[in-house]
Protein backbone atom coordinates (compact mmCIF):
# COMPACT_ATOMS: atom_id res chain seq x y z
CA UNK A 1 0.00 0.00 0.00
CA UNK A 2 1.85 3.34 -0.65
CA UNK A 3 1.45 6.05 2.02
CA UNK A 4 1.14 9.52 0.89
CA UNK A 5 4.49 11.07 3.27
CA UNK A 6 2.98 14.35 4.75
CA UNK A 7 4.51 14.51 8.02
CA UNK A 8 8.08 14.15 8.21
CA UNK A 9 10.72 14.60 10.95
CA UNK A 10 11.82 18.01 9.55
CA UNK A 11 8.13 19.34 8.72
CA UNK A 12 7.52 18.68 12.41
CA UNK A 13 10.54 20.94 13.84
CA UNK A 14 8.99 23.26 16.05
CA UNK A 15 9.83 26.89 14.20
CA UNK A 16 10.40 30.17 16.02
CA UNK A 17 12.31 31.74 19.15
CA UNK A 18 11.68 31.30 22.69
CA UNK A 19 12.59 34.25 23.49
CA UNK A 20 10.89 36.33 21.01
CA UNK A 21 7.84 34.49 21.87
CA UNK A 22 8.00 35.40 25.59
CA UNK A 23 8.46 38.93 24.92
CA UNK A 24 4.92 38.71 22.96
CA UNK A 25 3.79 36.57 25.53
CA UNK A 26 4.56 39.39 27.98
CA UNK A 27 3.39 42.00 25.79
CA UNK A 28 -0.39 39.96 24.90
CA UNK A 29 -0.62 39.35 28.81
CA UNK A 30 -0.49 42.89 30.11
CA UNK A 31 -3.10 43.97 27.20
CA UNK A 32 -5.18 41.39 28.34
CA UNK A 33 -4.68 41.67 32.33
CA UNK A 34 -6.31 45.57 31.39
CA UNK A 35 -9.95 44.26 32.31
CA UNK A 36 -8.46 42.21 35.31
CA UNK A 37 -7.02 45.88 36.78
CA UNK A 38 -10.28 47.94 36.14
CA UNK A 39 -12.49 45.40 37.45
CA UNK A 40 -10.37 44.80 40.16
CA UNK A 41 -10.17 48.77 41.18
CA UNK A 42 -13.27 50.33 40.03
CA UNK A 43 -15.44 46.68 40.27
CA UNK A 44 -14.21 45.83 43.50
CA UNK A 45 -13.89 42.05 42.08
CA UNK A 46 -12.01 39.26 40.94
CA UNK A 47 -13.52 38.01 38.39
CA UNK A 48 -11.23 34.45 37.38
CA UNK A 49 -12.83 34.37 34.28
CA UNK A 50 -10.65 37.84 33.34
CA UNK A 51 -7.63 35.11 34.21
CA UNK A 52 -8.65 33.46 30.20
CA UNK A 53 -7.73 37.07 28.81
CA UNK A 54 -4.77 37.01 30.25
CA UNK A 55 -3.45 34.05 28.83
CA UNK A 56 -5.29 34.03 25.66
CA UNK A 57 -3.35 37.57 25.21
CA UNK A 58 -0.15 35.76 26.24
CA UNK A 59 -0.75 33.05 23.62
CA UNK A 60 -1.68 35.04 20.62
CA UNK A 61 1.23 37.51 21.28
CA UNK A 62 3.46 34.51 21.49
CA UNK A 63 1.87 33.00 18.50
CA UNK A 64 2.41 36.92 16.45
CA UNK A 65 5.51 36.85 17.60
CA UNK A 66 7.04 33.65 16.32
CA UNK A 67 7.29 31.89 19.19
CA UNK A 68 8.98 28.40 19.37
CA UNK A 69 5.64 25.88 20.06
CA UNK A 70 6.93 23.14 21.34
CA UNK A 71 5.85 21.09 25.29
CA UNK A 72 7.58 23.95 27.13
CA UNK A 73 4.53 26.19 25.85
CA UNK A 74 2.29 25.51 28.13
CA UNK A 75 4.41 26.00 30.90
CA UNK A 76 5.55 29.26 29.38
CA UNK A 77 2.44 30.68 29.43
CA UNK A 78 1.51 29.77 33.00
CA UNK A 79 4.48 31.00 34.43
CA UNK A 80 4.25 34.89 32.60
CA UNK A 81 0.48 34.61 33.64
CA UNK A 82 1.05 34.25 37.10
CA UNK A 83 4.32 37.11 36.82
CA UNK A 84 1.59 39.20 35.20
CA UNK A 85 -0.97 38.93 37.47
CA UNK A 86 1.60 39.09 40.74
CA UNK A 87 2.92 42.48 39.00
CA UNK A 88 -0.55 43.72 38.95
CA UNK A 89 -2.34 42.77 41.89
CA UNK A 90 0.97 43.77 44.13
CA UNK A 91 2.27 46.85 42.36
CA UNK A 92 -0.10 48.36 39.52
CA UNK A 93 -3.19 47.80 41.79
CA UNK A 94 -1.88 49.45 44.59
CA UNK A 95 -0.42 52.76 42.18
CA UNK A 96 -3.64 53.25 40.51
CA UNK A 97 -5.40 52.98 43.72
CA UNK A 98 -2.84 55.71 45.22
CA UNK A 99 -3.40 57.93 41.72
CA UNK A 100 -7.20 58.07 42.34
CA UNK A 101 -6.77 59.27 45.64
CA UNK A 102 -4.71 62.27 44.47
CA UNK A 103 -1.73 60.97 46.27
CA UNK A 104 1.72 61.19 43.99
CA UNK A 105 3.07 57.49 42.85
CA UNK A 106 6.61 56.94 43.52
CA UNK A 107 8.62 54.46 45.20
CA UNK A 108 8.46 56.14 48.70
CA UNK A 109 4.52 55.87 48.68
CA UNK A 110 3.99 52.21 47.64
CA UNK A 111 6.43 51.70 50.23
CA UNK A 112 4.68 53.15 52.85
CA UNK A 113 1.79 51.17 51.75
CA UNK A 114 3.26 47.94 52.56
CA UNK A 115 3.94 49.07 55.59
CA UNK A 116 0.46 49.55 56.59
CA UNK A 117 -0.79 45.82 58.27
CA UNK A 118 -4.39 46.90 57.26
CA UNK A 119 -2.99 47.05 53.82
CA UNK A 120 -0.93 43.99 53.91
CA UNK A 121 -3.60 41.76 55.02
CA UNK A 122 -6.32 42.51 52.51
CA UNK A 123 -3.81 42.88 49.50
CA UNK A 124 -1.84 39.10 50.95
CA UNK A 125 -5.77 37.63 50.89
CA UNK A 126 -6.32 39.31 47.04
CA UNK A 127 -3.24 37.85 45.61
CA UNK A 128 -3.37 34.61 47.17
CA UNK A 129 -7.15 34.56 45.16
CA UNK A 130 -5.27 36.03 41.80
CA UNK A 131 -3.05 33.51 41.85
CA UNK A 132 -5.49 30.95 42.38
CA UNK A 133 -8.04 32.66 39.97
CA UNK A 134 -4.79 32.72 37.42
CA UNK A 135 -4.23 28.76 37.25
CA UNK A 136 -7.70 27.93 36.96
CA UNK A 137 -8.34 30.60 33.85
CA UNK A 138 -5.13 29.90 32.13
CA UNK A 139 -5.48 26.21 32.85
CA UNK A 140 -8.16 27.01 29.73
CA UNK A 141 -5.79 27.68 27.66
CA UNK A 142 -2.94 25.47 28.36
CA UNK A 143 -4.63 22.51 27.97
CA UNK A 144 -5.93 23.41 24.66
CA UNK A 145 -2.48 24.47 23.90
CA UNK A 146 -1.00 20.92 25.58
CA UNK A 147 -4.21 19.01 23.42
CA UNK A 148 -2.72 20.82 20.07
CA UNK A 149 1.20 20.48 20.93
CA UNK A 150 1.91 16.36 20.73
CA UNK A 151 5.10 14.17 21.48
CA UNK A 152 7.04 13.67 17.61
CA UNK A 153 10.96 12.57 17.04
CA UNK A 154 11.73 15.73 18.57
CA UNK A 155 8.91 16.34 20.73
CA UNK A 156 7.98 19.16 18.99
CA UNK A 157 5.27 20.55 16.04
CA UNK A 158 4.39 23.60 14.50
CA UNK A 159 1.16 24.90 15.23
CA UNK A 160 1.64 28.43 13.72
CA UNK A 161 -2.10 28.46 12.98
CA UNK A 162 -5.60 26.47 12.75
CA UNK A 163 -4.82 25.89 9.12
CA UNK A 164 -1.74 24.21 10.09
CA UNK A 165 -3.46 22.13 12.59
CA UNK A 166 -6.18 21.37 10.30
CA UNK A 167 -3.76 20.06 7.95
CA UNK A 168 -1.54 17.96 10.34
CA UNK A 169 -5.14 16.39 11.79
CA UNK A 170 -6.03 15.75 7.90
CA UNK A 171 -2.66 14.04 6.99
CA UNK A 172 -3.07 11.99 10.06
CA UNK A 173 -5.77 10.79 9.50
CA UNK A 174 -4.97 9.34 5.92
CA UNK A 175 -1.94 8.12 7.54
CA UNK A 176 -3.52 5.94 10.46
CA UNK A 177 -6.93 5.23 9.44
CA UNK A 178 -6.32 2.65 6.00
CA UNK A 179 -4.27 0.50 8.23
CA UNK A 180 -7.33 0.25 11.08
CA UNK A 181 -9.82 -0.35 8.24
CA UNK A 182 -7.13 -2.94 6.48
CA UNK A 183 -7.71 -5.13 9.88
CA UNK A 184 -11.60 -3.86 10.46
CA UNK A 185 -10.62 -2.20 13.87
CA UNK A 186 -13.22 0.68 13.90
CA UNK A 187 -14.95 -0.46 17.59
CA UNK A 188 -13.73 -1.31 20.64
CA UNK A 189 -14.45 -5.20 19.84
CA UNK A 190 -12.10 -5.48 17.06
CA UNK A 191 -9.14 -4.00 18.26
CA UNK A 192 -5.47 -4.21 17.17
CA UNK A 193 -1.90 -4.09 19.29
CA UNK A 194 0.36 -1.42 18.78
CA UNK A 195 2.80 -4.11 17.72
CA UNK A 196 0.25 -4.66 14.75
CA UNK A 197 -0.47 -1.15 13.65
CA UNK A 198 3.56 0.09 13.53
CA UNK A 199 4.53 -3.19 11.54
CA UNK A 200 2.09 -1.99 8.55
CA UNK A 201 4.18 1.10 8.69
CA UNK A 202 8.28 1.12 8.09
CA UNK A 203 8.94 4.91 8.91
CA UNK A 204 8.23 4.00 12.48
CA UNK A 205 9.07 7.75 13.71
CA UNK A 206 6.55 9.30 11.38
CA UNK A 207 3.79 7.06 12.14
CA UNK A 208 3.98 7.94 15.84
CA UNK A 209 3.97 11.69 15.25
CA UNK A 210 0.30 10.69 13.77
CA UNK A 211 -0.56 8.08 16.50
CA UNK A 212 -0.11 10.68 19.34
CA UNK A 213 -1.81 13.23 17.02
CA UNK A 214 -4.98 11.51 16.85
CA UNK A 215 -4.73 9.48 20.24
CA UNK A 216 -4.88 13.24 21.55
CA UNK A 217 -8.23 13.83 20.17
CA UNK A 218 -10.33 10.60 20.94
CA UNK A 219 -9.89 9.66 17.55
CA UNK A 220 -7.64 6.72 18.09
CA UNK A 221 -8.59 4.72 21.04
CA UNK A 222 -7.90 1.91 23.45
CA UNK A 223 -10.20 -0.68 24.80
CA UNK A 224 -8.75 -4.01 26.57
CA UNK A 225 -5.55 -2.95 25.98
CA UNK A 226 -6.01 -2.78 22.85
CA UNK A 227 -6.44 0.31 19.90
CA UNK A 228 -9.89 0.72 17.70
CA UNK A 229 -10.15 3.41 15.38
CA UNK A 230 -13.29 5.93 16.26
CA UNK A 231 -14.91 7.06 13.47
CA UNK A 232 -17.63 8.81 15.09
CA UNK A 233 -14.77 10.85 16.83
CA UNK A 234 -13.14 11.53 13.92
CA UNK A 235 -16.63 12.98 12.15
CA UNK A 236 -16.88 15.49 14.76
CA UNK A 237 -13.32 16.66 15.24
CA UNK A 238 -13.56 17.31 11.19
CA UNK A 239 -17.03 18.11 10.49
CA UNK A 240 -16.80 21.62 9.57
CA UNK A 241 -17.43 24.10 12.43
CA UNK A 242 -18.91 27.67 12.10
CA UNK A 243 -17.84 29.03 15.31
CA UNK A 244 -18.00 32.73 13.64
CA UNK A 245 -21.18 33.33 15.48
CA UNK A 246 -19.82 32.27 18.88
CA UNK A 247 -16.98 34.13 18.14
CA UNK A 248 -18.57 37.53 17.62
CA UNK A 249 -20.68 37.02 20.54
CA UNK A 250 -17.06 35.89 22.42
CA UNK A 251 -16.05 39.33 21.29
CA UNK A 252 -18.87 41.51 21.83
CA UNK A 253 -19.41 39.79 25.63
CA UNK A 254 -15.49 41.28 25.78
CA UNK A 255 -15.87 44.52 24.60
CA UNK A 256 -18.87 45.38 26.29
CA UNK A 257 -17.45 44.13 29.58
CA UNK A 258 -14.19 46.38 28.73
CA UNK A 259 -16.32 48.69 27.90
CA UNK A 260 -18.17 49.07 31.20
CA UNK A 261 -14.87 48.80 33.35
CA UNK A 262 -13.50 51.80 31.05
CA UNK A 263 -16.68 53.63 32.04
CA UNK A 264 -16.16 53.34 35.59
CA UNK A 265 -12.79 54.16 35.44
CA UNK A 266 -13.58 57.06 33.74
CA UNK A 267 -15.95 58.30 35.46
CA UNK A 268 -13.93 57.49 38.75
CA UNK A 269 -11.17 59.52 37.19
CA UNK A 270 -13.23 62.17 36.57
CA UNK A 271 -14.69 62.12 39.82
CA UNK A 272 -11.48 62.47 41.10
CA UNK A 273 -10.54 65.77 39.18
CA UNK A 274 -13.60 67.05 40.30
CA UNK A 275 -13.73 70.84 41.99
CA UNK A 276 -16.18 72.41 44.45
CA UNK A 277 -17.15 76.02 44.65
CA UNK A 278 -16.84 77.10 48.16
CA UNK A 279 -18.77 80.51 49.63
CA UNK A 280 -19.13 82.58 52.90
CA UNK A 281 -21.38 85.42 50.54
CA UNK A 282 -18.19 87.57 49.79
CA UNK A 283 -16.16 85.60 48.45
CA UNK A 284 -16.00 82.33 46.45
CA UNK A 285 -13.40 79.95 44.75
CA UNK A 286 -13.36 76.65 43.48
CA UNK A 287 -11.19 73.89 45.01
CA UNK A 288 -10.59 70.15 44.13
CA UNK A 289 -12.23 67.46 46.16
CA UNK A 290 -8.61 65.79 46.50
CA UNK A 291 -8.54 68.12 49.63
CA UNK A 292 -10.25 66.87 52.62
CA UNK A 293 -11.31 69.73 54.93
CA UNK A 294 -11.16 69.66 58.51
CA UNK A 295 -12.39 71.69 61.11
CA UNK A 296 -10.14 71.27 64.50
CA UNK A 297 -7.89 74.02 63.51
CA UNK A 298 -6.79 76.88 65.88
CA UNK A 299 -6.54 78.90 62.46
CA UNK A 300 -9.79 80.93 61.44
CA UNK A 301 -11.24 80.03 57.63
CA UNK A 302 -11.15 76.87 55.54
CA UNK A 303 -8.76 74.25 56.24
CA UNK A 304 -7.98 71.47 54.19
CA UNK A 305 -5.10 68.67 54.08
CA UNK A 306 -4.15 66.33 51.47
CA UNK A 307 -1.72 63.24 51.44
CA UNK A 308 0.47 63.64 48.11
CA UNK A 309 3.50 62.08 48.53
CA UNK A 310 2.44 60.73 51.99
CA UNK A 311 -0.25 58.09 52.25
CA UNK A 312 -2.80 58.16 54.81
CA UNK A 313 -2.97 55.91 58.10
CA UNK A 314 -5.55 53.26 56.68
CA UNK A 315 -6.86 52.10 59.13
CA UNK A 316 -9.07 55.25 60.01
CA UNK A 317 -7.98 57.31 56.69
CA UNK A 318 -8.14 60.25 59.30
CA UNK A 319 -5.18 62.51 60.87
CA UNK A 320 -4.18 61.30 63.95
CA UNK A 321 -1.23 61.45 66.26
CA UNK A 322 1.67 59.92 64.96
CA UNK A 323 5.25 59.36 66.07
CA UNK A 324 6.85 59.01 63.04
CA UNK A 325 8.36 62.30 61.05
CA UNK A 326 6.87 65.37 60.33
CA UNK A 327 7.43 64.50 56.68
CA UNK A 328 4.69 61.57 56.90
CA UNK A 329 2.34 64.20 57.18
CA UNK A 330 -0.10 65.24 55.05
CA UNK A 331 0.15 69.24 52.89
CA UNK A 332 -1.77 71.47 54.40
CA UNK A 333 -3.91 74.29 52.75
CA UNK A 334 -6.02 77.54 54.86
CA UNK A 335 -8.04 79.93 52.79
CA UNK A 336 -9.16 83.02 55.01
CA UNK A 337 -10.87 86.10 54.28
CA UNK A 338 -10.87 89.40 56.41
CA UNK A 339 -11.58 92.78 56.20
CA UNK A 340 -8.33 95.46 56.25
CA UNK A 341 -7.34 98.62 57.62
CA UNK A 342 -7.11 100.62 54.39
CA UNK A 343 -4.97 103.43 55.67
CA UNK A 344 -2.34 100.89 56.35
CA UNK A 345 -2.92 98.66 53.52
CA UNK A 346 -4.41 100.36 50.97
CA UNK A 347 -2.17 98.80 48.07
CA UNK A 348 -0.33 95.07 47.71
CA UNK A 349 3.41 96.88 48.36
CA UNK A 350 1.86 98.03 52.08
CA UNK A 351 1.15 94.54 52.39
CA UNK A 352 4.53 93.28 51.26
CA UNK A 353 5.95 95.66 53.50
CA UNK A 354 4.11 94.26 56.57
CA UNK A 355 4.66 90.82 55.94
CA UNK A 356 8.67 92.01 55.71
CA UNK A 357 8.31 93.42 59.21
CA UNK A 358 6.08 90.40 60.34
CA UNK A 359 8.82 87.75 58.84
CA UNK A 360 11.25 89.62 61.12
CA UNK A 361 9.44 89.23 64.19
CA UNK A 362 9.79 85.46 63.80
CA UNK A 363 12.10 83.41 65.75
CA UNK A 364 12.40 80.83 63.88
CA UNK A 365 13.55 83.01 60.59
CA UNK A 366 13.21 81.46 56.68
CA UNK A 367 16.26 79.85 55.43
CA UNK A 368 15.04 80.79 52.13
CA UNK A 369 12.38 83.91 51.34
CA UNK A 370 11.36 84.60 47.84
CA UNK A 371 8.54 87.37 47.22
CA UNK A 372 6.42 88.15 43.95
CA UNK A 373 3.76 90.97 43.46
CA UNK A 374 1.74 90.25 39.97
CA UNK A 375 -2.57 90.03 39.34
CA UNK A 376 -4.68 87.01 39.12
CA UNK A 377 -6.51 85.50 36.59
CA UNK A 378 -9.59 88.30 37.67
CA UNK A 379 -7.14 90.72 38.15
CA UNK A 380 -6.73 91.18 41.82
CA UNK A 381 -3.47 92.71 42.99
CA UNK A 382 -1.49 89.57 44.44
CA UNK A 383 1.09 89.08 46.33
CA UNK A 384 2.83 85.64 46.59
CA UNK A 385 5.63 84.42 49.29
CA UNK A 386 7.28 81.13 49.21
CA UNK A 387 9.23 79.82 52.53
CA UNK A 388 11.71 77.66 52.95
CA UNK A 389 12.30 76.29 56.64
CA UNK A 390 15.08 73.98 57.26
CA UNK A 391 14.88 73.19 60.86
CA UNK A 392 12.38 72.56 63.48
CA UNK A 393 11.05 70.79 61.27
CA UNK A 394 11.85 71.35 57.25
CA UNK A 395 8.88 72.77 55.64
CA UNK A 396 7.86 74.04 52.46
CA UNK A 397 5.21 77.07 52.28
CA UNK A 398 3.40 79.32 50.14
CA UNK A 399 1.53 82.59 50.91
CA UNK A 400 -0.59 83.85 48.40
CA UNK A 401 -2.15 87.86 49.41
CA UNK A 402 -4.97 88.82 47.20
CA UNK A 403 -5.89 92.59 47.81
CA UNK A 404 -9.27 94.11 46.96
CA UNK A 405 -9.97 96.89 48.61
CA UNK A 406 -10.65 96.42 52.20
CA UNK A 407 -11.18 93.22 51.73
CA UNK A 408 -8.04 90.68 51.10
CA UNK A 409 -8.10 86.70 51.36
CA UNK A 410 -4.87 84.97 52.35
CA UNK A 411 -4.51 81.48 50.78
CA UNK A 412 -1.25 79.51 52.88
CA UNK A 413 -0.50 75.89 52.14
CA UNK A 414 2.63 74.45 53.48
CA UNK A 415 3.51 70.75 53.91
CA UNK A 416 6.88 68.36 55.85
CA UNK A 417 7.63 66.94 52.53
CA UNK A 418 9.43 68.33 50.07
CA UNK A 419 8.26 66.18 47.76
CA UNK A 420 4.78 68.21 47.91
CA UNK A 421 5.93 71.66 47.18
CA UNK A 422 5.01 71.64 43.17
CA UNK A 423 1.89 69.99 43.96
CA UNK A 424 0.48 72.26 46.59
CA UNK A 425 1.88 75.60 45.16
CA UNK A 426 -0.36 74.40 41.34
CA UNK A 427 -3.46 73.45 43.71
CA UNK A 428 -2.95 77.27 45.40
CA UNK A 429 -2.61 79.04 42.33
CA UNK A 430 -6.01 77.25 41.03
CA UNK A 431 -7.57 78.12 43.81
CA UNK A 432 -6.54 81.90 43.23
CA UNK A 433 -7.51 81.45 39.60
CA UNK A 434 -11.00 81.26 40.82
CA UNK A 435 -11.40 83.48 43.62
CA UNK A 436 -14.06 85.94 42.82
CA UNK A 437 -15.65 88.56 45.08
CA UNK A 438 -18.98 88.63 45.03
CA UNK A 439 -21.07 92.02 44.76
Amino acid sequence: MEEKEVINKNETKAKGSYLAGIAGAIIGGAIGAIPWILVYIYGNMLLSLLAVLIAAGEFYGYKLLKGKMTKLTPAIIMIIAILIVSAATLVVIPAISLGNEGINVNVNTIKALYQDKAFIGGITHDFAISVVFTILGASIITANVKRSIQNSVDGEIDLSNEDEIAKVKKDSIEKIKPIFEKFNSLDKDHGITKDELFAEFDNKDDLKIAFNYLKSFGIVKTSKGKLYYSVENEEKQTKPKDNKMSKRIAVVVALIAVAAVVVMACTKMATGNKTKEISDGKVSFKISESWTSYTNSYVDGWNYYRYINTVPPLETNKIKPSTTSYDKYPAYLNISNYEVDTTKLSKIEDVQSSMKDYIDTLETKPDAHEETISKTKNGYDMLTMRMYFKEGPEQIEYLFYVLNGESMVCVDTYSFNMDDEKEIKKNAEKIIDSLKWQE
